[in-house]
């Protein structure tokens, strides 16, 4: 098989200038969430956004999160967010 020779590329027309993407919206910081413990004993996790190290100390205990690493913790059964 052999090759069209730039055929198909000049039927095509010239490449079309990239449009400019627009630039990215500011982050914006987001208040910690702060997350209370219902299980029993002690708990340890680490947010999987910050890799901080949340303990959480008996029932009961509530604990400030960082709110990157708040969705996580919503998925935890043992923890609810606090009041």
């Amino acid at each position: 098989m052999s090759c069209c020779g730039k055929k198909r590329a000049d039927l095509a027309g010239p490449a079309p200038e990239r449009e400019r993407m627009a630039p990215a919206p500011p982050v914006v910081d987001r208040p910690a969430r702060v997350f209370e413990y219902t299980g029993a004993g002690t708990l340890t996790l680490n947010g999987a956004a910050s890799g901080a190290t949340y303990r959480f100390e008996g029932r009961g205990a509530k604990v400030e999160v960082a709110y990157p690493d708040s969705f996580g913790m919503m998925a935890e059964p043992e923890l609810r967010p606090a009041r």
